[in-house]
């Protein structure tokens, strides 16, 4: 690894701004669509030591609304690739538009992925639409700055908000502001810790339901901590950007939130560059992360560089990209293939996911997503409305029930109110 960066900072120091732009004459350009900008380094590597024959890959990031500029870009046959969002509602416009296919269709392999990891990538009819390859986990993120020793059990988790607001630092951190972030993440990352497989898993069949004791505690429990002060005073008042700021400066103690916001390109670095952040579940009934696939490389099947498009999307399914995934991104890879890690957290990360994750994905499921209104846009008006103080945490429970039922949610019948 170590050689690896080394390389990586000498072909940087001689390269002009425009390096990774540069292809060798002989070489195919293609264009890849992406919003992570962390992924620029190993494309610069990439391309640098020209790891895929005859193809170099520019990079084109857009950290904001890339799905607009796809839109756009597509009518004249742009990008060639592009980085898919887990789950059948993100990939199925384009699958109607005719600018998403199955990796099927190029003799791709994906027998180094898992099901976990190809589930992201699946869409309704089954096919697999790209590449997975990035897990994500959502959990408990804290300042080691701040807690020193993780709590095993929420009584003890209590003890220690208790502590943290005698001391003047808020224990939990909330974004009450962003609808994606209270749908996706802090949802989730609660039902995972706090409700369980068995629960979870009934949800997405239509054997459980979201009125259920299980639900309906979890949620009383997480609203007992903004009733005795334990988050920000005005969670509806504070963005993404406000609670991660919060941590980073050891105003506030914890978040509930991605492992992303730990790699090297969060800007929370750039807050304290000494910073130090542990992770850890919600320490409840489950006591469970939150592991998914966060993305997959898709391509445009009308793409006059085909050949080249499918030397990509085979490279990314190959142990060498695993492995410099890990040490140049320094992300969980989504592959079975054996990688020597020496990064701790993403060591710990790929073995939460892999042992201590919520089975089921609610977030994620054709069986909540696929009904208007879907389960995302009633988690987040519901939460806003929880932590707004309008609704009860049962209340909270009825609305999503509700209008999941009038959809024509698979489990109507037997969660009918």
């Amino acid at each position: 690894m170590e050689l690896i960066k080394k390389t990586l900072v000498m072909a940087t120091a001689a390269a002009t701004l425009a390096t990774s732009n540069l292809a060798f004459a002989e070489d195919t350009v293609v264009q890849l669509y992406t919003w992570r900008e962390q992924d620029q380094a190993l494309f610069d590597y990439i391309n640098e030591k020209r790891l895929i024959p005859g193809v170099q890959v520019n990079l084109n990031v857009y950290t904001e609304d890339m799905e607009s500029k796809l839109r756009i870009d597509m009518q004249t046959n742009r990008p060639d690739l592009y980085h898919a969002k887990a789950g059948s509602a993100w990939i199925q416009p384009w699958i109607d538009a005719g600018v998403a296919a199955p990796v099927s269709d190029l003799g791709v392999s994906l027998d180094a992925f898992g099901e976990a990891a190809l589930a992201g990538a699946r869409a309704t009819n089954g096919d697999i639409y790209g590449v997975p390859f990035v897990m994500q986990m959502e959990s408990i993120l804290y300042n080691k700055a701040v807690l020193k020793e993780e709590p095993s059990s929420l009584e003890e988790l209590e003890a220690t908000f208790a502590d943290l607001k005698a001391d003047g630092i808020v224990p939990l951190h909330v974004d009450g502001r962003d609808g994606w972030y209270l749908n996706q993440v802090l949802h989730e990352t609660i039902l995972a810790g706090m409700t369980g497989d068995e629960w979870a898993q009934g949800v997405v069949e239509g054997t459980t339901c979201f009125t259920d004791d299980t639900y309906v505690s979890a949620m009383e429990r997480f609203k007992s901590w903004q009733d005795q002060g334990y988050m920000n005073p005005n969670p509806l008042a504070d963005d993404y950007g406000a609670m991660r700021t919060g941590v980073a400066l050891g105003t506030s103690a914890m978040m509930i939130d991605g492992i992303w916001s730990a790699t090297p390109a969060s800007p929370m670095y750039q807050i304290d560059p000494d910073l130090e952040l542990g992770f850890m579940a919600i320490p409840g009934e489950a006591s469970k992360v939150y592991g998914f696939t966060d993305a997959h490389l898709a391509y445009n099947p009308n793409s006059d560089d085909i050949d080249a498009v499918k030397k990509v999307m085979d490279f990314y399914t190959s142990p060498q990209f695993t492995q410099l995934f890990a040490d140049l991104v320094e992300a969980v890879p989504a592959s079975n293939h054996p990688v020597d890690v020496t990064n701790e957290r993403v060591r710990m990360a790929a073995e939460m996911i892999s042992n201590n994750s919520l089975a089921a994905q609610p977030f994620f499921h054709d069986a909540l997503i696929s009904v208007d209104p879907g389960y995302r846009p009633l988690v987040s008006e519901g939460m806003q409305e929880l932590l707004a103080g309008k609704i009860a945490p049962r209340e909270l429970a009825e609305k999503i029930q509700s209008g999941l039922n009038q959809a024509g949610y698979v489990g109507a019948d037997n969660c009918a109110l």
